[in-house]
């Protein structure tokens, strides 16, 4: 049982990007890297930005200041098919009055790289979506190797050469595991893909189907997760029954899954620990957060779903 891809709008992130990467491209895009940067800059080294040929551009360089120059550089990549070194510098008095004016006072280097469907960087970015990391080298002629650690790409340089090169890690997206649902799972999925998380559950009643149709997996029982156990960031336990969350409690005691949150209050709680034998109960409390959420204020399902969403990108972020 999978999920309905969700619309790009709910997409955040690296997340945003890889889910735009899924679809094989009728038109090339050009992939912006950035690589180094110096003082104050909204985006940091390995950061992406994805501009399609044609489309709306997915990620961020800035509050929106050094679009333009940055969609104006892509332009010509994608005419030319050739790799671009861009550095934008904010620094000076010049740039505050006849410049970006973001008076950020900082520099940003990128690599701007022509992306088509045969580009080893293509599948190399989309490996992601089943590794954890990827290792990046770029080089500014636009040649460059990636490696997941399980498989390696290299692509031949595209501009002239020059001696700089940058080693970069790209970290995949969060993945989070929702043991069950319930009326907080559809805005806790909406904020967790708008924060870029990879979202996986597990849930066997029909009537909760609906609210979890924009989750990456639905899965009928743990047995049947795509990924080991151990490749999820965090787990909630979150189905409002009893006899099941002791499950998923066991279940998660016997994983490695870093951060556990359980939903429901301090007393069901315990009764629900009690349940686990002693080595079950020893394995699980020191990862284990419940009630789950900060206390933010509101009351009923959205502001739970944010509560809980708050905690994972304060904790596991």
């Amino acid at each position: 049982m999978n999920g309905d891809i969700p619309a790009a709008g709910d997409d955040g992130g690296l997340r945003a990007i890889l889910r735009a990467l899924r679809t094989p491209r009728a038109a090339p895009a050009v992939l912006a890297v950035v690589v180094a940067t110096e003082g104050s800059t909204y985006r940091k080294p390995g950061a992406l930005i994805l501009l399609p040929q044609q489309g709306v551009r997915i990620g961020w360089l800035s509050g929106g200041c050094l679009e333009a120059e940055l969609e104006h550089a892509a332009a010509r990549v994608a005419a030319d098919g050739r790799a671009h070194h861009l550095r934008l510098d904010t620094r000076s008095d010049d740039d505050l009055v006849f410049g970006s004016s973001s008076g950020c006072r900082g520099v940003v280097e990128l690599m701007l790289l022509p992306l088509d469907e045969s580009a080893p960087l293509l599948a190399a970015l989309r490996s992601l979506e089943r590794a954890q990391a990827l290792a990046l080298d770029l080089g500014t002629d636009g040649s460059g190797v990636a490696d997941d650690g399980t498989q390696r790409w290299e692509w031949r340089a595209t501009a002239p050469a020059t001696d700089r090169r940058w080693s970069l890690r790209l970290i995949a997206p969060k993945r989070l595991l929702l043991l069950g649902a319930g009326p907080e799972s559809r805005p806790l999925l909406r904020l967790a893909h708008l924060l870029g998380w990879s979202v996986e559950a597990v849930e066997t009643r029909a009537r909760w189907f609906d609210a979890l149709a924009a989750a990456d997996a639905l899965h009928a029982n743990v047995e049947a997760l795509a990924l080991p156990r151990t490749r999820f960031d965090a787990a909630v336990v979150m189905s409002h029954h009893y006899s099941r969350d002791r499950d998923f409690l066991n279940y998660c005691a016997d994983s490695a899954i870093p951060w556990v949150g359980l939903l429901g209050p301090i007393a069901r709680r315990d009764a629900l620990l009690a349940e686990l034998d002693a080595p079950a109960r020893e394995r699980l409390l020191p990862r284990l957060h419940a009630p789950v959420g900060l206390r933010l204020g509101g009351e009923g399902p959205e502001a739970i779903a944010l509560s809980i969403a708050a905690a994972l990108q304060r904790d596991v972020t």
